[in-house]
């Protein structure tokens, strides 16, 4: 996790320069991110927990919230929001992102980062077992204890379309490092390029189609194509042009 917390830390840092802005947390745990946070000058900083009794962190408020239901707060209160590690543990990932597209104000940033289940070593595991890397086994139909198991282990792309449908458009893809079981993809690289590009253009809708072709080079940059971990930036924009069927 620290490699991941370092990485949310470097791309706050490299896209917004006032420390003062206002900062919710979700799913901190016991606050390791908020302190690295702290000890960088953000000062205004809150967070919200299912368990807020584990979070750790004098003078930071942790609010007691379910990320499968409503936030509590107000509208455009927020300058970004962070949600480390937590989408794929939600039954609602579409109403989560637009629950973050309510509370945070316009053009203003949410990171979200969950395990990349598309790097190639997590390609060859499905293909051997029917299950992605950090996704292994069935989870358990004796409790729901989804604070803990993957329950909704998501790809680059399904990330991409519950995020952009929200209104929170991609603007930096990281991760916190790059797997070394997954570099025999590169032998494949070619193959898997052209192999999905050629998929992608079957594609009908023609601006969807442009669309396909964004999405084919986000899935083939390093962070993805070989990463443990997705690390998204993404913007509040304007989103009204897309239909409500």
């Amino acid at each position: 996790m620290d490699r991941i917390e370092n990485k949310v830390l470097s791309l706050i840092q490299d896209n917004i320069s006032d420390k003062t802005i206002r900062i919710l947390e979700l799913t901190p745990g016991q606050g390791r991110l908020t302190r690295l946070l702290l000890d960088n000058g953000y000062t205004n900083i809150e967070a919200l927990d299912i368990n807020p009794e584990n979070f750790k962190v004098e003078g930071v408020t942790c609010h007691r919230g379910d990320l499968n239901k409503p936030l509590p707060f107000e509208t455009n209160v927020f300058d970004l929001i962070i949600s480390v590690e937590g989408i794929e543990h939600l039954e609602h990932q579409y109403q989560f992102a637009s629950e973050i597209n309510r509370v945070i104000k316009k053009n203003s940033f949410a990171i979200i980062s969950t395990p990349n289940i598309v790097n190639f070593a997590s390609r060859l595991r499905f293909l051997l077992t029917g299950f992605y890397s950090l996704a292994e086994r069935p989870s358990s139909e004796f409790s729901k204890n989804w604070v803990v198991e993957h329950i909704y282990p998501i790809t680059f792309w399904q990330l991409r379309h519950i995020l952009h449908t929200n209104g929170l458009f991609i603007k930096n893809i990281e991760t916190d490092h790059i797997r070394r079981s997954a570099l025999i993809g590169l032998l494949f690289y070619p193959l898997s390029y052209f192999a999905t590009w050629k998929a992608m253009r079957k594609e009908t809708d023609i601006p969807q189609r442009q669309k396909n072709m964004e999405i084919l080079n986000q899935m083939h940059k390093p962070a993805i194509y070989l990463g443990r971990t997705q690390i998204i930036l993404a913007k509040k924009e304007d989103h009204s042009y897309i239909k409500n069927q």
